[in-house]
């Protein structure tokens, strides 16, 4: 490390100590914002064109797997049905997000998403509502015990209406899965960078819960659009220790529902 870097800011980069400072400043400052223009714009898959003219070459088409079957079906769903989950369907979910999977010889618990340096930033909290078996409100999963901790009995559907920009969307849904980052969790090793890889990680888990959705035949809508603070006040955290980076909606889609 250079020296200027470890003295202060001649480079444009913020000293060694601070760990957490530039990320926290930026996790703070980007709440949601609606770029109305951006909207009209319509999305379009369009072939990468080099303009050197470099070969291309055409890769083999993928052969079929259970992975790739799931892959191809997982969709946003954004119309739920208002049915009863069995609490082994929650706990399945749950289990393929962030369960631990296995333990080493040395004790180490391995989950079901990778994590940089084994350090698991993430805690996983869920709105649930029409769950057999558990009360509707706010619960906080313990990977250890593989168990659910009620937080509050609160009205799930006037909690989210307010936070989530999705709303509409997860009307009906019957479980909303927020993880949760602590931030000094990995950047007191890895320092600034620690906020990418607690990003990454959060990427990781949401892709393990819809395609294990998926699997058990459910809908699930990834959210990126909500209010931090007040799903950070509805969680109970201090913003500047932790905060909701991504929530995730999972139940009955009521387009495919044949029941």
């Amino acid at each position: 490390m250079n020296e200027s870097r470890r003295s202060g800011n001649h480079d444009g980069t913020l000293p060694d100590e601070d760990t957490q400072e530039l990320s926290l400043l930026f996790h703070l400052n980007s709440e949601p914002w609606l770029n109305d223009a951006a909207y009209e714009v319509a999305s379009a898959n369009l072939p990468l064109v080099d303009p050197r003219g470099r070969p291309v070459v055409d890769l083999p088409e993928s052969p079929t797997s259970a992975l790739v079957e799931l892959q191809r079906a997982r969709r946003s769903c954004r119309s739920f049905e208002p049915r009863v989950m069995p609490l082994a369907t929650l706990g399945a979910l749950i289990s393929g997000t962030q369960g631990v999977t296995g333990i080493t010889d040395s004790s180490f618990r391995r989950r079901a998403t990778p994590s940089a340096g084994g350090l698991f930033p993430l805690d996983l909290h869920v709105y649930s509502r029409r769950v057999a078996g558990l009360a509707d409100g706010l619960h906080r999963y313990d990977p250890l015990s593989h168990a659910l901790i009620e937080i509050d009995r609160i009205d799930v559907s006037s909690r989210l209406a307010e936070a989530l920009y999705a709303y509409p969307f997860i009307l009906e849904a019957n479980a909303v899965f927020a993880f949760v980052a602590r931030f000094s969790r990995t950047q007191d090793k890895y320092g600034p960078r620690g906020y990418r890889y607690i990003l990454l990680e959060a990427g990781h888990g949401a892709q393990n819960l819809v395609l294990r959705a998926t699997e058990l035949g459910l809908g699930s809508l990834c959210i990126g659009g909500f209010s931090d603070s007040l799903v950070n006040a509805q969680l109970g955290l201090d913003p500047t220790l932790g905060g909701a980076v991504y929530l995730v909606a999972a139940g009955y889609d009521a387009e495919s529902s044949t029941s």
